[in-house]
């Protein structure tokens, strides 16, 4: 099929624990492909090209996205909603509302919500090559 059309009415708002071994629980909603690391449901074949997944996440107040290695791939966070704060190997900025942030291979990053009300932000992941696409059912 040459396109796929898919909502956040459409996919579950799945409740991830302790995500990466962060605090409390986010919410996923995989809208297109699909992450191998979260216990959340999707599309792997979704994409031809090397992106891997794209999905909205919420992070009610207090909570986070604890600390992981990017190895072998990009991915972007970009704020639709709230503030949070991002760390990047050493550096520690601050994101809101129309900010994104990319992730580069070989860097670590952690993510939380520092506002009083829920944090949601759009997560895309792309990778080198074929062979680091580990798609998983």
């Amino acid at each position: 099929m040459a396109y796929v059309v898919r909502g956040t009415k459409d996919v579950e708002n799945f409740p991830v624990e302790k995500c990466h071994g962060g605090e409390g629980t986010i919410f996923v909603k995989q809208l297109l492909g699909y992450e191998p690391q979260l216990p959340v449901p999707g599309n792997p074949d979704d994409f031809d090209s090397l992106i891997n997944f794209m999905h909205e996440t919420t992070l009610p107040a207090g909570t986070t996205i604890g600390r992981h290695p990017q190895i072998g791939n990009e991915e972007i966070y970009y704020v639709i909603e709230g503030r949070g704060e991002m760390k990047v190997d050493e550096d520690t900025f601050v994101m809101e509302a129309g900010t994104a942030c990319l992730t580069k291979s070989g860097s670590y990053h952690q993510f939380r919500n520092i506002g009083d009300k829920d944090l949601r932000i759009i997560v895309i992941e792309a990778v080198f090559d074929k062979a680091n696409k580990n798609h998983k059912k």
